[in-house]
């Protein structure tokens, strides 16, 4: 069995580690500053309306990184077994997410960022033209040589910078899979109090709920937490978070945004293989 808290600990560091890689760039100064004005050379304004597509598809992507889902956890007792309840909930609407759609948010924030650095590295190739075209400008080679020269700085810095974003996501959709790991099937056979077909749904489309199992690593952990807690403390933490789920709105669900299956092979090939 996975590690389960493990694995919900990293989760919970999404964020910090894509705002950390960030930070480090905002420090380093990786900014384009050219305010959309064209040289009147086709070779030049075409390399700077490129690199400034590019600048901006880096940062809504480093954007998305940590303003997109919260993991939220919860370690409950079930008829004395520990269990992890885990979910993501929408930063925008506060909303739960279907596993399906996170699956897809998931996928396809690692191809955008193979997408960006593909188009990056495509972009360096029109670098020299660019420069080379600047004596063609005359007195205005100054002003526009800056932004020209600025256009490598951007494409390198920025596909390692995605590189970074990307690889992160591809661990942590690892780590979310790893939940469904012993996951409970039917949550209506547990001893889960005001159970109904709504809460039953709500688990089974947007939540694991894993019994935390003796070989696992964090069970004695978990469990001396849980001894130090009244039986009362333990029933009132589980319903808690159980009526959290009850009163929280599924997000709606959007055929176009789902995998449900997250068990393709070649798939999984292809995002170790860009992460």
């Amino acid at each position: 069995m996975k590690k389960i808290l493990f694995i919900a600990l990293a989760l919970l560091t999404m964020g910090s580690q894509m705002e950390v890689s960030a930070a480090k760039k905002e420090k380093k100064g990786l900014k384009w500053e050219w305010d959309g004005t064209k040289s009147g050379n086709e070779t030049i304004d075409n390399y700077l309306v490129q690199i400034d597509t590019l600048y901006r598809n880096l940062q809504a992507y480093q954007n998305a990184a940590t303003n997109t889902f919260e993991y939220k956890a919860d370690t409950l007792e079930i008829d004395g077994k520990p269990y992890i309840l885990a979910r993501m909930i929408d930063k925008g609407t506060g909303q739960i997410v279907t596993r399906g759609r996170v699956n897809w948010e998931f996928a396809n924030a690692i191809m955008q960022g193979t997408s960006i650095v593909l188009a990056m590295t495509n972009a360096g190739l029109g670098s020299a033209n660019a420069a080379l075209a600047l004596p063609q400008l005359g007195l205005k080679a100054l002003k526009f040589g800056k932004y020209v020269k600025g256009g490598p700085t951007i494409i390198s810095e920025g596909i390692k910078t995605i590189k970074v974003v990307r690889a992160n996501y591809a661990t942590d959709y690892q780590q979310w899979k790893g939940l469904k790991t012993g996951a409970v099937e039917d949550p209506s056979k547990l001893n889960i109090q005001g159970i109904d077909d709504d809460l039953v749904k709500k688990l089974n489309k947007c939540c694991y709920l894993t019994e935390i199992k003796e070989a696992d690593p964090s069970y004695d952990k978990i469990q001396e937490v849980l001894k130090n807690k009244s039986d009362e403390e333990k029933a009132q933490e589980s319903q808690t978070a159980f009526n959290d789920i009850k009163q929280a709105t599924m997000a709606e669900e959007d055929a176009k945004k789902n995998r449900e299956d997250d068990s393709d092979d070649a798939f999984m090939k292809e995002m170790e293989d860009n992460a």
